[in-house]
This record gives structure tokens, C-alpha cells and sequence, in this order.
């Protein structure tokens, strides 16, 4: 599929790419990053959340982080500038890093074979001399008007735990926006300014957000017999008064010096034809069920 690319330079995002194809318009900062801060389908509003973050000199978008298994833990890696080259079939963007360790980041764009669908490749080589043990970390904000929904492990594990949920500090399972189901758990949007976070050992490796008739679904490969960080949860759904958002995560990878560890998303933007809603999980299984 032919793909229209350029820069383009903006005034709350500064110097970007803007990729297009027939029907998907995608902006990707360079300047830092690389945070994917626009995603549009024929002309639609922008899906992603993306106002500037002063506190930190950046903006909001899809990012891309690490989890060190050392003390300091995660590492944010998309604050240098962004190189970045075509490939056959897409685009490639890179960061090298030096510390806590030297590494290169690279974020792949592929669009699919379908106008709209995408594929995001999340890639870590390692270029120091010594062996790393690291999981690769995702973030994509949507704005707070929609809601976002996993679905429950469905794993019959002969009288064993097959599902797990996890809260982070300050949240609370009483809080009115998160729903939790036979078949899903859902965060909602809202102007409450607390931090609502919530994680699932997500086997089924597919999540998504719906906001009226717009939506987006997420595809990734959850490996149930490797190590995950934050309790094996693979899968993590953020509410505050700014944004809802879906942060999936690999498994933890030991990296050999020059070795690559790889995180692939598969980006999906169906239209939706069933008025869902949060609370209502046959609404959503129709939702999933028409494309």
C-alpha cells in the first residue's frame, strides 16, 4: 500500500513525520520520543490523547518504555531526539540511549494489508557488554469521553488460579469506573482527577477502547509460561480526569550484547456498530463480534 511521508513542523509537538496512507493519517514526533501523538481514520478526530506535558517538556501520545529488572526499575527512554529511515514496507524510528544502560530503542510503523489496520514493532538491541534482563512497556491515551475494556482470562487451569488483577497504590475497587465482568473488566472516562490502575494477566492478548462510533483494538502475544513484571499482568488499563489509556507489556527478556528483544502490537480501527457500553457486556461482545 502506498504511503505518503513527510515532516512537518508543529507548534505543541514541534518537528514531526506525518504518515498517510488512502484512509489513515498518523503523526509521530522527532524531536523526542518517538511518541505517536495523532492517529485520524478518513478524517476523523484524532483518537489519541495528546496534550503537551509541561512538568516533563513532552507530550502525551503512544510511548514506548522499559522495565530494568534492577533497582531503579523502569526507565523512560523517549525524551532524546528521534532518527529515523523508510523500509520496504513502512517506517523506522530510533533512539540510542546511554544510561542507565546503552541501548537502542527503534519503533516500527508497518501499516497492514488492510487501509487502517497497523502493525507497531517495539524493538531493544543491546549494546552494551554484559547480558540484560529487561520487559518492553507501551502506553497508548485515548481521550476520556470513551472507555477501555480487556477481556478476562477464559483458561481453564484444573482447579488453579486462571486470572489476575491487580490495583495500584491510591486506586480502589470501589471506584465507579472500573467494572469488572464475567467477561470483562472496563474503565470508563471521567473529569475525576485520581489515578485509577488496574492490570490482567490478559491471556486472550487483545484489548481495546470505544468512544461513540469510534474505536481501536490492540492485538499482542501473551506468552503464558513466561516471567512478567507487576505480577504477570500483561495487560493495564488507566483512568485519571485527562485520559484513559491501555498499557500492554512482554514478557521479561535476557538480552545477549547486540541481541534484539521485540514487542509487536497489531493495531486494528473498526468502526462501531453497537452502542456500547461500560457496564453492558453483551453490548461489547456484539461490538467484537461484527468484524
Amino acid at each position: 500500500m502506498a504511503l505518503t511521508i513527510k515532516e512537518i513542523t508543529t507548534e505543541e509537538f514541534g518537528h514531526c513525520v506525518m504518515i498517510s496512507d488512502t484512509n489513515l493519517q498518523i503523526i509521530v514526533t522527532i524531536d523526542y520520543g518517538p511518541r505517536i501523538v495523532s492517529i485520524s481514520e478518513n478524517s476523523a478526530p484524532n483518537l489519541i490523547y495528546h496534550e503537551r506535558d509541561n512538568e516533563y517538556h513532552r507530550c502525551h501520545g503512544h510511548k514506548m518504555r522499559l522495565t530494568i529488572d534492577r533497582p531503579s526499575n523502569t526507565l523512560y527512554c523517549d525524551n532524546s531526539p528521534v532518527m529515523y529511515s523508510l523500509l520496504d514496507d513502512g517506517i523506522k524510528f530510533t533512539q540510542t540511549i546511554t544510561e542507565p544502560l546503552p541501548l537502542e530503542i527503534s519503533m516500527d510503523i508497518v501499516p497492514g494489508t488492510e487501509s487502517g489496520n497497523l502493525m507497531i514493532v517495539h524493538s531493544v538491541v543491546n549494546k552494551s557488554k554484559e547480558p540484560v534482563k529487561l520487559s518492553i512497556y507501551t502506553e497508548t491515551p485515548f481521550r476520556h469521553e470513551g472507555f477501555v475494556f480487556v477481556p478476562q482470562s477464559n483458561i481453564n487451569e484444573h482447579d488453579k488460579p486462571s486470572r489476575i488483577l491487580t490495583l495500584w497504590d491510591n486506586s480502589k475497587w470501589t471506584d465507579n469506573r472500573l467494572y469488572i465482568g464475567n467477561q470483562y473488566v472496563t474503565v470508563q472516562g471521567s473529569h475525576n482527577p485520581s489515578r485509577l490502575k488496574i492490570g490482567s494477566n490478559n491471556t486472550a492478548g487483545w484489548c481495546g477502547y470505544i468512544s461513540g462510533i469510534n474505536s481501536f483494538i490492540k492485538r499482542y502475544v501473551h506468552n503464558r509460561t513466561a516471567l512478567y513484571p507487576f505480577c504477570q499482568c500483561s495487560t493495564y488499563a488507566t483512568a485519571n480526569d485527562k485520559y484513559v489509556s491501555i498499557q500492554t507489556s512482554s514478557p521479561f527478556y535476557r538480552i545477549e550484547p547486540l541481541e534484539i528483544a521485540r514487542h509487536v502490537e497489531n493495531w486494528i480501527f473498526p468502526n462501531a456498530n453497537y452502542i456500547c457500553t461500560p457496564t453492558d457486556e453483551r453490548s461489547i461482545d456484539n461490538f467484537i463480534n461484527s468484524f
